[in-house]
């Protein structure tokens, strides 16, 4: 794979996957030079850098007792978030569903609280209003949540009226973010700013799908599109049921705004 592939997916240093895989850092050196296990050379200095979907790989292949706690603080969809007592993978890509306001609020809260708690990038995709309301909320329980919006904690989005100009501000913003070495991600999307935008159900389901099957998986991202009932067609709650089949690896009941 090339250096610009890989920048899709982190990269752990030596000593991080020396850890993981509870070897020497000779080991490691030993297996990499001999081909046994994956290695990426990178920069002037031809440094070692490691996928963890690759040392996952050679621990299964060799059996190898893996370090549980360092997997767990791992940029991948084995490392977990906790929502309303459930634990999700990174990697995971939900939908969520509610009918009174009291219930947009139900998950929303939790997931970006507990993304700024964990030093996470959180992401809000909601029209302007639902956007006040939600930071509105939030700053009864975090009184400095402006601070965190200039500081880039979260970013706010209004969404966008094209599916690929959307998908590229993930696909950049996710780059970006890994880049400077931010190793948690969470996105709320509230889909009613699709109807303000003027985004047909086809291209909402088009991004949904091709974010699902690329950026969802491809980065330490826990995603949530929740849907207001009140406003969307039976058909497109069915088509959002479709394109987060990742829901239903939990309880579905955690994802109804009740």
């Amino acid at each position: 794979m090339s250096t610009t592939e890989s920048v899709t997916e982190s990269l752990l240093n030596i000593k991080q996957a020396a850890k993981i895989l509870n070897a020497s850092v000779i080991s490691l050196r030993r297996w990499s030079d001999s081909g046994k296990l994956t290695c990426l050379r990178i920069g002037v200095k031809r440094e070692r850098r490691y996928r963890l979907t690759d040392l996952l790989a050679y621990l299964e292949q060799d059996q190898v007792p893996a370090n549980i706690a360092a997997l767990e603080h791992a940029p991948s969809r084995i490392a977990h978030i906790d929502l309303e007592g459930i634990k999700i993978n990174y990697g995971s890509h939900l939908c969520a569903f509610y009918e009174t306001d009291l219930g947009r609020l139900k998950l929303a809260l939790p997931f970006l609280l507990g993304g700024l708690q964990a030093g996470n990038r959180c992401f809000v995709v909601a029209t302007a209003e639902v956007q006040s309301i939600i930071l509105n909320e939030l700053r009864d329980v975090r009184t400095d949540i402006d601070q965190d919006v200039e500081d880039g904690h979260i970013v706010l989005v209004e969404g966008m009226a094209n599916s690929a100009e959307l998908y590229t501000f993930f696909e950049n913003a996710f780059l970006n973010a890994n880049k400077h070495g931010i190793q948690g991600l969470r996105v709320l999307g509230d889909m009613a700013w699709t109807l303000q935008k003027g985004m047909g159900i086809d291209e909402l389901n088009e991004f949904e799908i091709r974010y699902n099957q690329e950026l969802g998986h491809r980065f330490p991202v826990v995603s949530l599109c929740q849907y207001d009932a009140r406003l969307f067609p039976g058909t497109a709650i069915l088509s959002a049921l479709k394109c987060h089949d990742d829901t239903f690896r939990y309880p579905f009941r955690h994802f109804l705004g009740m």
